[in-house]
């Protein structure tokens, strides 16, 4: 049975997104509505066919959509849903805001399990109508509870974006850190170089081994760690963390790739033992879909998940002898599984076999006493057959433990008053169960992220391997470099000097621009001032290219004045933040996307998560700069002692 009006809802669908144009082309299409798809179980077939009606002929009218689907006491809707959730949208980029939050709302109710039109009316009421907004999260935090698939899909996104953020954190300031550390790298250089290629050659020289690494096509992250591990000398204890984190990532890629291709297993049709089958409750019904079940459950024989599922596909096909035996081989290798005695016994009321249900209702709330749904089912049996008081008891108890369940229930309500039986989805905790039982795969061999699939970084052992390698080489070689040739800052300036270059004066070492200043002075209380003059001069300089930076990345001044923590922090937020215009979106899905983007997060969380990230770098660092600079001025000062007068009793002590 196809599902109705869905021939052009399907193109329209995969139509690219442009202005709304009014009418929605649509067929005058027919189904039978005893066996109708997605339908819950009714209490009769006499019932139902007096209750059941056509679909409407026109894809343009949600009202008629929406007695439709309450009529014939169907679950959901879906491929409806999603056409009115994208014309929605569509009437949002036209200006029509009332037409489209009408819209968006008609196709969460045609489609309860739809988490993205809540996402997205959230989204607009987040400024306006904050109240509003509240109430679609709180809609949204009910489904994820609820929904498995919403659940693996929000685990497994935030894994992954942290992995993500995590890492573009660490190796952003590895390459911070690499420019804040360049004249240290450059001087070893240019003092190897300076008797081959005199002193302009030796400086383009030295600039040129700086930036080659990063142009021949290794990537980012393996020059990274091999210059910061020839910096390791000079790096102070924080920086090291930096540069040990970021080998360690690097290291261990090969073992994250593998975790999350775990996370993927319930999604995919070919992995056992979930087989594809955690996103069924929220497709549409389809023939190839029931055949493949079918095919798969005889193939596989004794796997509960599938016999679940296809018990699920033949009762909305209509097939409830099929599903009763499919629901009873599910159950013996399910014992205490409430929700499949639930779904038995509504596929037992719906063959008149009332007594069975009765005894399938008593076994899940025996087996679950919060059960709610197996009570709400059992008051709709009493109620057909006179026994009030224990309809009443039973639909007390049904209240008690999910109103909201009993509020929806009753709004499907026919004009005699029925209710339809509530079906039972597998609960999350079965598909964590299992998903905790599978064997960890094998490191290197997981399936990525299409993001990651390109990076040289998740290409598996062997970069890793070189990762590690490099690293401990770059340390090694800036060991040797080192004890060769100590380097040390200049005394006045600050700037990098070696024994080679730096110019003695007592206890003090000079950079050769500090001596050319000095030796201009005629007496050491002069050079004392022109030296002051100069470390201004060059202080402003370096504060003026800082302060620019600093103001432009996130992090990077208090990188440079030897902080680590907080700003790994802003840089991993950051990061994270980044991540959609980085073409690192979250590769996970929970449900089928609509062409047109909903916006799930709103842009003024966006704009406030940015404004905290810079304001917390900004006074970070000019609140560090303000303390260096006092504790600089403190040193700096003259020392002054306090001559005290002697007195009679000091001689005499002194004597």
């Amino acid at each position: 049975i196809s599902s109705p009006a869905l021939a052009d809802g399907a193109a329209a669908l995969a139509s690219p997104p442009g202005p709304f144009s009014g009418e929605m082309p649509s067929r005058d299409l027919s189904v039978e509505p005893p066996s109708a798809p997605h339908s819950s179980p009714s209490l009769g077939a006499t019932t139902a066919s007096a209750t059941a009606m056509t679909p409407p002929a026109s894809l343009t009218d949600l009202a008629a959509w929406l007695q439709y689907r309450s009529s014939n006491h169907l679950a959901a809707l879906p491929q409806e849903a999603r056409i009115f959730y994208r014309r929605g949208l569509l009437l949002k980029q036209a200006g029509s805001d009332e037409e489209a939050v009408e819209q968006i709302r008609g196709a969460s109710d045609l489609d309860p399990d739809l988490v993205a039109p809540h996402l997205t009316l959230a989204a607009w009421f987040l400024l306006r109508e904050p109240s509003q907004a509240l109430l679609q999260y709180a809609a949204v935090l009910e489904m994820v509870r609820q929904s498995f698939t919403l659940q693996l899909a929000l685990v497994a996104n935030t894994i992954v974006l942290a992995v993500q953020a995590l890492f573009l954190g660490f190796l952003a300031a590895a390459l911070l850190l690499v420019w804040i550390r360049n004249a240290e790298l450059r001087h070893a250089w240019e003092e190897r170089l300076i008797h081959v290629v005199g002193a302009g050659g030796a400086r383009v020289w030295a600039w040129s081994f700086l930036v080659l690494p990063f142009a021949v096509g290794a990537g980012l992250a393996l020059p990274a760690v091999v210059l910061l591990g020839i910096s390791w000398p000079s790096l102070k204890l924080r920086e090291r963390f930096v540069f040990v984190a970021l080998v360690a990532m690097l290291g261990s890629a090969p073992w994250i790739t593998s975790a999350l291709d775990r996370l993927s297993v319930p999604m995919r049709p070919d992995q056992a033992p979930i087989y594809g089958t955690a996103a069924l409750a929220s497709e549409g019904y389809s023939v190839e879909r029931d055949h493949e079940l079918a095919v798969f459950a005889a193939a596989h024989p004794g796997n509960p998940f599938l016999e679940f599922s296809l018990a699920w596909e033949l009762r909305r096909a209509g097939d409830l002898r099929g599903a009763e035996q499919a629901y009873r081989r599910s159950l013996a290798l399910w014992p205490g599984n409430d929700h499949v005695m639930n779904n038995l016994g509504n596929t037992l009321a719906s063959l008149g076999r009332q007594d069975e249900a009765l005894e399938m209702y008593a076994r899940a709330y025996a087996a679950n006493p919060r059960n709610g749904t197996a009570y709400f089912n059992a008051s709709q049996i009493f109620t057909q057959r006179f026994e009030y008081r224990a309809a009443t008891d039973a639909l007390s108890r049904a209240s008690a433990l999910n109103f909201e369940l009993l509020r929806e229930y009753q709004s499907r309500a026919t004009a005699d008053g029925r209710l339809p039986l509530a079906d039972q989805w597998l609960d999350s905790k079965t598909y964590w169960t299992a998903l905790a039982g599978l064997p960890m795969a094998r490191p290197g061999r997981g399936v990525l992220p299409p993001a990651w699939r390109t990076r040289q970084e998740c290409s598996g052992w062997l970069f890793s391997a070189l990762c590690v390698l490099f690293a401990l080489a770059g340390v090694g070689f800036g060991i040797r470099q080192h004890r060769r040739m100590p380097l040390r800052n200049c005394s006045n300036c600050g700037a990098v000097v070696c024994r080679r270059c730096a110019q003695r004066r007592r206890e003090t070492a000079l950079c050769l621009a500090c001596a050319a200043v000095e030796s201009r002075a005629d007496s050491p209380e002069f050079a004392r001032v022109l030296l002051r003059q100069h470390h201004r001069s060059v202080e402003q300089r370096r504060d003026l290219v800082r302060t620019a930076l600093a103001t432009l990345i996130p992090g990077y001044g208090l990188l440079s004045l030897q902080r680590a923590l907080l700003p790994l922090a802003l840089l991993i937020g950051s990061a994270a933040l980044a991540s959609p215009w980085l073409g690192l979106a979250a590769p996970f899905t929970f449900e089928p996307r609509v062409p047109v983007s909903a916006g799930e997060v709103p842009v003024p969380l966006l704009v406030g998560a940015w404004a905290a990230v810079y304001a917390l770098s900004l006074l970070g660092y000019f609140t560090r700069l303000a303390r260096t600079r006092a504790q600089a001025a403190s040193l700096a000062a003259p020392t002054r002692s306090r001559v005290t007068q002697s007195t009679h009793r000091d001689h005499a002590a002194a004597a």
